[in-house]
């Protein structure tokens, strides 16, 4: 994994000071040494609560909220669309700190403070009232910043990666599991936001879920969050235990006594992925779904309409995708643990070249098959390639940066593509170029994923 070390990094004093709490914590407030079975399973069932609990972060957390966000502030949806587009994009552009963080301080730290960050927005937010259009676009830019930020990036990116760290042999099916039961929860949080709404009105939904973040999931990740099965004196997958001195031995020097408590030493840094075809294999496909699929979810309504097509036929397209995306995020995931997750990238790139030109025909029974089906199957490799990608092909010891890296990709992908699908529709009077010019990107990522797999032969040749 990640091939030849070029620029192994010299432990700074922080490095050993963060080793060192890293190591402690990892049996505060119980030694899960002491848990009858592996640890990595109560892992799974924490990180995926702390998933779920991004919520308020996702898009779909935030989509119930709009009317009420215009009729309160006094913007108009365009410039709340307009405050979100900023809001996202300068989040998108955090993420790569906020996974070096997770590197440095570990998932338990990163996730607890995103957390509280998110609580303390929500909060924030059910307060606001009416304002004048500079202010209210300010405003809702930073509240919105905040929400991706600690939300959709940090909690979930914790919490992702935190599940990844504790497999190795099933990594690929444990996170899709793990994303497959995420995704029905955040599916199924509209519905059960407006029934929250409908209590006392949005803030009040708002500073009821600020509670229960604080209360419930911030209990939940400092009990049972865990940085790695290194820290905890565990070996990875449950592979017989053997206890990590919390001291180093006597007589070593300061940079011998940073023992690692996660990955090797061959593991990619940061740097190195970042120059490696591979990432890029990996990371565009995803990006390109995260911005396209997000601007036909985005203009949805009016995409149907084009086409000729009520409301409530377009937004139908949904359900059917989600029963093809679950069973391939499973097989994606089973598959990602025999085989290179090119081989799911490229499967991605070559599901979105079909998808996007047939999303612009769903008034047609074939176009209607065609994009539900291709959209399901780039869904499903979507989890393989954000959760167990990464640390097969370059190692746990960096993950949250390089993780952070291709999650911040994907954020702003999310960010630009609604407007640039906007920019096109306003000057062709249509949606469909703005389908076809999208195919460049998994067009690209098509080419890398071949090139990634053709130096994946050479190496093992």
């Amino acid at each position: 994994m990640g091939g030849e070390r070029i620029d192994e990094p010299v432990p700074t004093p922080s490095d050993v000071r963060a080793t060192r709490t890293r190591r402690l914590a990892g049996n505060r407030p119980f030694d899960p040494r002491r848990v009858p079975f592996y640890y990595g399973w109560v892992v799974v069932v924490a990180g995926t609560i702390g998933a779920i609990a991004s919520v308020p972060g996702q898009t779909a957390g935030v989509s119930v909220f709009t009317d009420d966000l215009i009729s309160t502030t006094g913007l108009t949806r365009l410039q709340l669309a307009i405050a979100y587009l900023i809001g996202t994009g300068t989040s998108g552009l955090l993420l790569g700190a906020g996974g070096r963080a997770i590197d440095r301080h570990g998932s338990r730290v990163v996730a607890f403070a995103a957390t509280l960050g998110l609580a303390a927005t929500l909060l924030g937010l059910s307060v606001i009232g009416p304002m004048s259009t500079p202010v209210g676009l300010v405003v809702m830019s930073i509240g919105f910043g905040c929400l991706r930020f600690s939300g959709q990036g940090l909690l979930t990116l914790a919490s992702r990666n935190m599940v990844a760290q504790w497999f190795d042999r099933r990594r690929g099916l444990v996170t899709a599991v793990s994303s497959a039961v995420a995704s029905f929860a955040l599916a199924a949080s509209p519905a059960l936001l407006l029934v929250l709404i409908d209590i006392d009105g949005f803030r009040t939904a708002w500073r009821i879920m600020a509670l229960a973040l604080v209360v419930v999931v911030g209990s939940i990740i400092i009990t049972f969050y865990r940085v790695s099965p290194e820290a905890a004196g565990i070996e990875i997958d449950g592979r017989g235990r053997t206890a990590i001195p919390d001291e180093p031995e006597p007589g070593t020097s300061a940079p011998e006594r940073t023992v690692p408590i996660m990955g090797t030493e061959h593991d990619a840094t940061r740097a190195q992925a970042l120059r490696d075809v591979r990432f890029w294999a990996l990371t565009i496909p995803v990006a390109a779904l995260s911005s396209t699929a997000t601007a036909i979810t985005f203009h949805i309504v009016d995409l149907g309409a084009e086409l000729g097509l009520t409301d409530d036929e377009i937004v139908r397209i949904f359900v059917p995708i989600a029963f093809v995306s679950v069973p391939i995020t499973l097989l994606t995931g089973w598959l990602t643990d025999r085989v290179t997750p090119l081989v799911v990238a490229t499967a991605m790139a070559l599901a979105q070249l079909v998808m996007y030109p047939t999303i612009g025909f769903l008034d047609t029974r074939w176009g209607a098959v065609a994009a539900v089906i291709t959209w399901g199957a780039a869904q499903g490799c979507f989890s393989a390639l954000t959760s167990a990608a990464i640390p097969k092909v370059f190692g746990r010891r960096y993950l949250g940066a390089i993780s952070g890296a291709q999650m911040s990709a994907m954020v702003i992908g999310s960010a630009i593509g609604p407007a640039f699908f906007a920019l096109v529709q306003s000057l062709t009077g249509g949606y469909r170029a703005a389908l076809w010019l999208s195919m460049i990107l998994p067009a690209i990522a098509l080419l890398l994923s071949i090139a990634g797999l053709r130096h994946d032969r050479h190496v093992t040749a």
